[in-house]
C-alpha cells in the first residue's frame, strides 16, 4: 500500500518534531539517524542532514516512508 505525500509533508523535521509527528522515541530517532548520515547518501533509506554540527533534520517524506514500510522501533508509552 503507497502512502501519498502532501506538499505540505515535504519538509524536514528534527527529531523533537518527528517524535511527536510519530509517536517514535526520540532517541531511536536520533539512532536511526546517525546511522543513515554515516552512510553514503546512495544507500541511505532516509535522507539526512546535519544542522549545526549538534542535531540531525529528517526529510518528513522519507520517514514517513520508512515507518509504514519497515515500521518497527522503540515507541513512546501510549498512557
Amino acid at each position: 500500500m503507497a502512502i501519498e505525500i502532501t506538499p505540505e509533508q515535504q519538509i524536514w523535521v528534527t527529531t523533537n518534531e518527528a517524535e511527536e509527528l510519530t509517536g517514535y522515541n526520540r532517541q531511536y530517532l536520533n539512532q536511526m539517524a546517525h546511522k543513515n548520515y554515516r552512510l553514503p547518501e546512495d544507500d541511505r533509506l532516509i535522507k539526512v542532514r546535519m544542522r549545526s554540527g549538534r542535531f540531525y533534520e529528517l526529510w518528513l517524506p522519507d520517514l514517513l516512508r520508512y515507518i509504514e514500510e519497515i515500521g518497527y522501533g522503540p515507541h513512546l508509552d501510549k498512557k
